[in-house]
């Protein structure tokens, strides 16, 4: 039976599963942009939170043009960010600087799918046919690449 004059119950405030960790104990400055970037974008979108919560993958994102890589771990709702480009990536994004923050204006289109028909999407269309943009691992993880290009996107 409920006492009504049992007055306020005690609220204590749950620690918010923290979803993106640095595994380096001082991340570099690429490694922080991109995993605050990531961290953002699950944040201010439910779709974006599922594609991150069902990727299990490990991918490569390396700069060509400032000669710095991170990898990316994504375990199923958690992300480790680790400087460097980690063994045993599924993808490895290889891109100029310019081309590596355009994936993140691509814009997202029917079924999921990243719009390679506006003028962002054909910029990065054309950096891959012209070699500028390379994506190993991509034979066997097209579906991943699309998870992550989501999950990248602001749009």
């Amino acid at each position: 039976m409920h006492d009504a004059g049992a007055g306020r119950v005690a609220r204590r405030k749950l620690a918010a599963k923290q979803t993106v960790t640095y595994a380096d104990a001082e991340p570099s400055a690429f490694a922080s942009m991109l995993g605050g970037l990531i961290e953002a974008n699950i944040a201010n979108s439910a779709a974006k939170k599922r594609d991150f919560d069902a990727l299990g993958a490990r991918v490569g994102v390396f700069v060509t043009d400032i000669d710095e890589g991170v990898t990316l771990d994504f375990k199923k709702g958690t992300l480790v960010v680790h400087n460097g480009l980690e063994p045993k990536r599924d993808l490895t994004i290889r891109a100029e600087s310019d081309t590596v923050m355009n994936l993140s204006n691509l814009k997202i289109g029917a079924f999921g799918m990243p719009v390679y028909y506006d003028a962002t999407g054909r910029g990065v269309a054309s950096k891959l046919l012209q070699g500028k943009l390379r994506i190993d691992g991509l034979l066997g993880n097209l579906a991943t690449l699309n998870s992550v290009t989501r999950i990248f996107s602001v749009q």
